[in-house]
């Protein structure tokens, strides 16, 4: 028998109502993430007046990346604790944290406990973006578990974000302006995390883990009855042996890829949370929720829907370096075309939008539904390490996420504008060729053929 007809029931499966209710789990958590983001990238200008602080001082940088620098604590934490403890053992506890660190950021009295709040969100983001797609990902159908990802990560998130920047526009229309303004959209944030913790805790383990780590047959014919209604009669002893180093050794360079993969992502990114406020103004849009949403609704969600239908059929290394080279290819228009757009001349704003729309439309045809949903740490790594690998590679997209609020502002405030986003269309190619040349397709296959881990089956001492 081969280790991959033990989860057959599972990767055969048509798409059910189990599939549709732990979508909708794991979709509201980056749907909060999302809204939390968003809200600190526009409402920067707000809190820099709330809070006296000065654009560009440490203060400010702090609170724009505060849950950048927790998220990657909470990324190891979460995914070595799923690895060894199951993945239901933790899943729930990173809404929870999500909750707590928007609810308890709406009462802070000031700047330096709204960053504490952010890294207390921040530990919510890790476990999150560790968790989600492998808890998603490990009960999927292989022909619509690339659909579910993206969806899951890629095409929700631009839903948060919209909400975020929808709230911020909409409070004021019913009179609520200033300090509160910012409190009330903050503390909005933490209703849904808080609705799916108890959610999350009855999701039942992993069918992967059960198998693979834990050798529980028994719950594991439970949980296959209860996704697929098929009944298992045939119990097998399938518990991988394999050691942990072995495994990380041997998958390192699937680890690596889906890292910096991840990690270039960001690189490209034309500011990351701080581009409402230093690109936005640099073209003429001064309503920094204005400019978040447009771009979201113009060309995040179409690119969202396009990733959706293409993902599973023409396959996630092709779609994640066209990605790449329409996003480059935007950035170096932009770079090109900026300096010809003065502030004096009323179709910058139009112009400088339909280019940054074309970054962000592509972004979302490939990277942002694809590596930065958790497709290829999920895919490309085994059962037994994939909660560390998961740990790991989340742990390197938030140090691009850390690195570029660090080198676009550098850049930007040094050497302008168009040299700030010339460099991440250069790092976009280099990201388009990385794709074509290591990556390899894992559409259509399930997670023991994708990983390569049906190679691994039974061998009493690998080498």
């Amino acid at each position: 028998m081969k280790l991959r007809d033990i989860f057959k029931p599972l990767d055969d499966s048509n798409f059910n109502v189990y599939h549709a209710k732990s979508l909708l789990i794991t979709t509201l958590g980056m749907f909060t993430i999302s809204y939390n983001t968003t809200f600190i990238a526009v409402a920067l200008p707000e809190l820099k007046k709330a809070f006296g602080l000065v654009a560009g001082s440490p203060l400010y940088v702090l609170l724009g990346t505060a849950s950048f620098w927790t998220a990657i604590v909470g990324a190891i934490l979460f995914g070595v604790t799923s690895n060894f403890k199951g993945r239901r053992a933790v899943y729930g506890y990173e809404a929870l944290l999500l909750s707590l660190g928007s609810l308890l950021g709406a009462f802070t009295q000031n700047v330096y406990e709204l960053i504490l709040t952010q890294m207390l969100f921040g530990l919510g983001i890790g476990g999150d973006f560790v968790m989600s797609p492998i808890v998603l990902g490990e009960f999927a159908n292989k022909k619509d578990r690339g659909k579910l990802l993206a969806f899951a990560v890629g095409v929700t998130g631009p839903l948060g974000s919209i909400a975020s920047a929808a709230t911020l526009l909409g409070l004021p229309l019913i009179g609520i302006h200033g300090n509160l303004l910012w409190r009330l959209t903050l503390g909005l944030g933490a209703i849904i995390p808080g609705s799916v913790v108890y959610l999350r805790r009855k999701v039942p383990e992993s069918p992967r883990y059960l198998v693979r780590i834990k050798g529980d047959m028994k719950t594991f014919q439970e949980v296959v009855k209860q996704v697929t209604n098929n009944d298992l009669t045939k119990a097998v002893n399938a518990v991988d042996k394999t050691p942990v180093l072995f495994y990380i050794r041997k998958y390192a360079k699937f680890i690596a890829i889906a890292g910096i993969l991840w990690f270039l992502d960001h690189m490209v990114n034309p500011g990351g949370v701080f581009e409402p406020v230093l690109v936005g103004e640099s073209i003429g849009v001064k309503n920094t929720a204005i400019f978040s949403l447009v771009l979201t609704l113009a060309a995040s969600i179409p690119g969202g829907a396009v990733s959706l239908l293409l993902i599973d059929r023409w396959g996630r290394k092709p779609l994640e370096a066209v990605g790449f080279a329409g996003m480059a290819i935007s950035l170096v228009l932009f770079a090109v075309f900026k300096p010809h757009l003065t502030l004096s001349n009323p179709i910058t704003p139009i112009v400088g939008m339909l280019l940054l729309g074309g970054y962000h439309f592509w972004h979302n045809v490939g990277p942002a539904n694809i590596s930065a949903a958790g497709v290829f740490n999920v895919e490309l790594t085994p059962t037994k390490i994939r909660g560390i690998a998961s740990g790991i590679v989340v742990a390197i997209d938030r140090m691009g996420a850390l690195a570029n609020s660090a080198i676009f502002p550098f850049l930007f405030f040094n050497f302008g504008l168009p040299v700030a986003v010339g460099v991440g269309g250069a790092l976009g190619i280099i990201a388009a060729i990385v794709t074509l040349v290591v990556l390899p397709e894992t559409k259509q296959k399930s997670l023991e053929e994708s990983s390569y881990e049906d190679m691994w089956f039974n061998v009493e001492n690998p080498q």
